[in-house]
């Protein structure tokens, strides 16, 4: 577990800590000028980190496959020669290319333009280079990212029911990109993926333990029964969708049957969703150093534990799952103060259980999706700086229209509300919508791509638009131009703070 991260419980709280009496203002010199830009509900949390959609990257391809696959976000992709994914099931029923098109995880990505991957027998490995630099747009314009990147992709089939995967990177941070820190550089190491898999030859079962992503539903927007792998938003929704997921260790067994397909997981230790860290761009800190945050003791069992079942007809699905889970956001609690009169806040895990269902359906060059989902015990915020809990119910509904040539027009709207809202939950409306747009374009025999994206979020008015853009200057070269802006009129959106961090991003990227 990370500590002195900000997350949407912390900043609630100091939300509701700005409300505090007199004596408690005087404690805390930060809390009124941050008492208006707190963040929204968990939903419009989820759908500011979820907005970071990969224009020429894995979007731009969902897209012009929309109206092919049932589900755009597939989990279990299989591997093919010249792609790196997961087995099939069976490993005697080998995939054919169009097979893996149909999966959003797994079909090619215009913006990766490596091409074939290197075989090798039953091997596939990639390797991809990349160097990026950002800049804020305006008066106070100045170098946000400068960074570079080298990930490592492998993936091998073996002894006819065995398979592993691998998807390792390492990213550089210069010194004057903000994850620096002011020091000369600062390097990470990323493992997202690595996993071993087991299928029995001519078998309907599958078992797989390891780093992993379990991806489930449909929306682009939030994530509304997409809750058992947690997210990076420690640069906001600027990062990727795709990469914004975290692996993390865990067991999945899947069974094939012509009554659908059933998927069981069970993660033993979480990993808690990332949050800007202290020193950098979009760091926030709402207690301005006069709080000690510790962790609470004991408290709730922390595996995670649930269960799938997924039917297709033809090109549309249906699923319906549930899940016991421990909230990807810390809550806080506010315990007193101490003897040097700091806030003394207690930092818990949250326990909810969640019950969804997503479908999609196509018809010709349409798509209709949608998912609900029902969390209990969501923790929020009182008045008293206490915990409440509160059940959430979390929905989204879009259409996708293909226009031919892998161009693709989208709207969504994604809904979060809280059962049992009162005025004393603080800092958290009942209620927060948000209406998600989209179109992607390809130009130029494809090798050059176009994506927007655009969400409007209600009661606190906020907008994110983002325009990505790839050129693929020939098999192995690419490079990529994205914009980024932000605006939030109501003081109360927790976007405000980041209004003026507008961006401008250069991409250069070698992969073979």
């Amino acid at each position: 577990m990370k500590t002195g991260i900000v997350n949407r419980d912390l900043l609630g709280l100091a939300c509701l800590l700005a409300l505090a009496t007199p004596a408690h203002a005087q404690a805390w010199p930060v809390a009124t000028s941050l008492g208006s830009s707190m963040p929204e509900a968990a939903s419009q949390r989820s759908v500011a980190g979820d907005a970071g959609v990969e224009a020429g990257g894995r979007m731009a391809d969902e897209a012009s496959q929309a109206v092919a696959m049932p589900e755009a976000a597939a989990a279990d992709a299989p591997v093919i020669a010249g792609a790196i994914g997961d087995p099939p099931a069976s490993a005697d029923a080998m995939p054919s290319s169009e097979d893996d098109e149909q999966d959003g995880e797994s079909a090619p990505d215009p913006f990766d333009i490596g091409g074939d991957d290197e075989a090798i027998g039953s091997s596939t490995r990639r390797f991809t280079f990349a160097h990026e630099v950002s800049r804020r747009v305006g008066s106070d314009g100045g170098i946000v990212n400068s960074r570079s990147s080298a990930r490592a992709e492998y993936a091998t089939f073996f002894r006819d029911s065995f398979y592993a995967r691998l998807d390792a990177k390492l990213n550089a941070f210069w010194a004057s990109d903000h994850r620096a820190r002011g020091r000369s550089a600062q390097t990470e190491v990323v493992t997202s993926e690595a996993f071993f898999q087991y299928s029995r030859q001519g078998g309907s079962t599958s078992l797989k333990i390891g780093a992993q992503k379990l991806i489930w539903g449909e929306s682009e927007g939030g994530a509304i029964t997409d809750e058992v792998s947690p997210r990076n938003f420690s640069e906001l929704f600027l990062i990727p969708l795709e990469e914004s997921r975290l692996g993390q260790g865990m067991v999945v067994f899947d069974y094939f049957s012509r009554a659908g397909d059933w998927s069981v997981f069970y993660v033993p230790t979480p990993r808690f969703n990332e949050y800007p860290e202290r020193g950098t761009e979009y760091h926030l800190d709402p207690f301005g150093d006069t709080a000690i945050v510790r962790d609470a003791r004991g408290g709730p069992r922390d595996d995670e534990f649930g269960m799938r079942w997924r039917r297709t007809f033809g090109q549309s699905d249906i699923s319906l799952m549930a899940a016991r889970l421990t909230d990807n956001d810390h809550a806080y609690r506010v315990d007193g103060f101490a003897p040097t009169g700091e806030w003394l806040v207690s930092r818990l895990k949250q326990r909810l259980t969640m019950i969804g269902s997503t479908f999609s359906l196509t018809r010709g060059k349409t798509l209709v999706k949608g998912e609900v989902a029902l969390k209990s015990s969501r923790a929020f915020n009182d008045a008293a700086f206490g915990i409440v809990e509160r059940d959430v119910v979390d929905s989204a509904i879009g259409l996708s229209y293909s226009l031919g040539q892998n161009n693709m027009i989208g709207v969504e709207w994604v809904n979060s509300r809280i059962l049992g809202w009162h005025p004393g939950i603080v800092g958290v409306p009942e209620n927060v919508a948000s209406l998600v747009a989209n179109a992607t374009f390809m130009f130029m025999h494809d090798k050059l791509s176009i994506n927007w994206l655009t969400i409007y979020s209600e009661p606190y008015t906020s907008y994110q638009s983002s325009l990505r853009s790839a050129y693929k200057w020939d098999d192995n070269l690419s490079f990529g131009l994205d914009l980024h802006y932000v605006d939030a009129p109501d003081r109360r959106s927790g976007l405000r703070a980041y209004r003026d961090k507008d961006q401008v991003v250069l991409r250069v990227q070698y992969q073979f």
